[in-house]
């Protein structure tokens, strides 16, 4: 079904009125809206503005039973690093899946969806067995569920649009070439692509499928539904795929275990080698269940960098030193992949955490 789009501009400064000329849309059989509206801001975006959106009808009962949406409002910039049209497409093929809520309107500077009721995960949520184990499961769903690519060749897996390497590159070709941000070598980074694609793509004669991937799985992405009672593995669902794309398995899997660090980016977070084993037991486990009825692809911060140079300020993040924190990962792997490790200065912290059994 097409998402109907209305052109108007989401006026963060006034997002109660603006809400209001949505609510056709939002709320299509809701009476006197005005006086039962409720806009609330949420706070965990680092790149849009979210609203939580409530209708409350006279009659209702239980708070968790009223109507709400979530109205995301798209951050200064973020064009340049985000296919809007291919979230909107993405967000449509989850939602017919049963992976997501539904995409209700789309405006000139962002669109709403219906509210998935839960709690957002913390980054001390992360480690929780109970909750990386949803997580895991939840992964599974996505991978096991939507449609698969398998490129005839390396080359055609580095070329194929939307995947993670097309992304990359551009992504790399938006960072100036004289950043005024941040400290970042565009020529280094790109020659630092060539090294990872050859080392992890071009070298096989047969590269592996891509799954539509999250390809954002940070706590502020994770919603944790249902813990009221004791369970294995609590029932999660995520939000928010603007980065949602095709890539390996292990980039998903590498991607999310990085975001156990938080923005801080504290290492001493990272899983451990058993953490990582039981989280991917899990997600296995799960693929052979549906079916029935990484250590080597970390991120580079190339995002934060193009966020850097462009953000207005209007959300508060220091997108420079986190690019310069996540970048700085991708050296400390080199340097021991490489063994350039020197005998005085040893290994990271976060390369130590991530060899801990």
């Amino acid at each position: 079904m097409q998402v109907p789009f209305v052109n108007q501009v989401f006026d963060k400064d006034d997002a109660k009125g603006s809400s209001l000329r949505l609510s056709e849309f939002l709320f299509p059989d809701a009476l006197q809206v005005e006086e039962r509206l409720e806009v609330k801001p949420l706070t965990q975006g680092t790149t849009n503005g979210l609203y939580k959106v409530t209708y409350r009808p006279v009659d209702a009962g239980d708070a968790s039973a009223h109507d709400a949406v979530l109205v995301k409002v798209y951050g200064d910039g973020t064009d340049i690093t985000i296919d809007r049209n291919k979230e909107l497409k993405v967000h449509q093929l989850l939602a017919e899946n049963k992976l997501s809520s539904s995409p209700l309107v789309r405006f000139a500077n962002g669109h709403a969806y219906q509210f998935i009721h839960g709690r957002t995960c913390s980054v001390s949520d992360m480690a929780n067995p109970v909750i990386y184990r949803g997580v895991a499961r939840e992964l599974a769903r996505w991978h096991a569920t939507l449609p698969i690519v398998e490129p005839k060749d390396p080359q055609k897996g580095l070329e194929h649009e939307p995947s993670v390497w097309a992304t990359a590159k551009k992504w790399l070709d938006a960072i100036p070439s004289q950043p005024k941000r941040s400290k970042a070598d565009k020529a280094l980074l790109r020659e630092q692509f060539h090294y990872v694609t050859g080392k992890l793509l071009l070298n096989d004669d047969k590269p592996e499928p891509l799954v539509l991937g999250h390809g954002d799985l940070l706590c502020g992405n994770i919603i944790v539904q249902d813990l009221t009672e004791p369970t294995e593995a609590a029932s999660v669902r995520f939000i928010d795929y603007e980065h949602a794309t095709y890539c390996p398995r292990a980039f998903e899997l590498a991607n999310h275990f990085a975001e156990w660090t938080g923005f801080e980016c504290d290492y001493s977070l990272l899983p451990t080698r058993l953490t990582r084993r039981d989280f991917i037991h899990e997600y296995l486990a799960e693929i052979a269940r549906l079916q029935q009825d990484g250590d080597h692809a970390d991120i580079p911060g190339l995002c934060a960098l193009i966020q850097a140079e462009t953000s207005t300020g209007a959300i508060d993040f220091d997108y420079a030193g986190y690019a310069e924190k996540r970048l700085a990962e991708y050296w400390d792997w080199r340097r021991v992949h490489d063994g350039n490790v020197d005998a005085d200065e040893g290994i990271s912290q976060r390369e130590e955490r991530w060899a801990a059994p």
